[in-house]
């Protein structure tokens, strides 16, 4: 593969502190973008930057629940690296929660951190010209569970179908502004979201879930490529797709 896909491009990501987003922040900069690399504890975002090839990225902490703290963060981004060529929001939550268990406070939860954030984001980087003119991409990480029912993540499941309708809603409001939107939904991808998903599972629905993966579960770099390609040229005439990268999950 080319160590150039993203050379020159800087690219905001989300979530960067650990599992996904940080394999996609350090994948991009072997690439050659500039990072900024954003997340809510400081210690493990400085292990991200740490962990980065090439030289003048940066690492931000923000509350992305709060759409003035997402306003200050893309005024801050804005005025490190200039024009952003790439979002990448990885950022997000997950409750394993059956019907009876789930409360008001848990639905705001997790639409408030992985529907509302996504909106504010968008919002926030079309404003004042903060994304390259000539060619923007803006990525949402869903979840396969958008599209294939399981019990006790019904929460989740609305709130990662909601991403696939603004994503697609938001490809053709921004496309007169040269931003493409898609969204990428993978399978159970191993890292410590997973782990603890799996410690809450019994080795029945363990194995159920595995064997829905047809080639067996995914691994951050999996889900960083599929991102890597949309955020490079090679996707300038793709938007409002969504991409499973899911092991065959969604084929059954």
């Amino acid at each position: 593969m080319s160590n150039s896909l993203l050379k020159n491009k800087k690219v905001l990501v989300t979530g960067a502190s650990s599992g996904i987003g940080r394999v996609i922040s350090q994948i991009f900069s072997v690439q050659g973008a500039r990072v900024v690399a954003i997340g809510r504890d400081s210690a493990r975002l400085a292990q991200t930057l740490d962990s980065l090839s090439g030289e003048g990225h940066y690492a931000l902490t923000c509350d992305l629940s709060n759409p003035s703290d997402i306003e200050k963060l893309f005024d801050d981004a804005f005025r490190f690296v200039g024009e952003i060529d790439c979002v990448v929001h990885c950022a997000g939550i997950q409750k394993t929660l059956p019907l009876q268990a789930v409360k008001e406070t848990d639905f705001d939860e997790v639409f408030g951190s992985n529907v509302k954030s996504a909106q504010f984001i968008a919002k926030s980087y079309r404003k004042k010209s903060r994304y390259n003119k000539s060619g923007s991409s803006l990525i949402y990480l869903g979840s396969v569970a958008a599209v294939c029912g399981e019990p006790a993540i019904s929460t989740y499941s609305a709130s990662k179908a909601a991403l696939i309708g603004l994503s697609r809603s938001l490809a053709s409001e921004l496309a007169r502004s040269n931003i493409r939107v898609n969204c990428i939904l993978p399978g159970v991808v191993l890292t410590e979201m997973a782990e603890k998903l799996f410690s809450q599972l019994t080795n029945q629905q363990y194995e159920l879930i595995k064997n829905k993966h047809m080639i067996g579960f995914g691994q951050p770099e999996d889900v960083a490529n599929a991102a890597l390609y949309l955020a490079s040229d090679l996707a300038r005439w793709v938007t409002g797709t969504t991409l499973y990268v899911d092991g065959g999950y969604s084929a059954q």
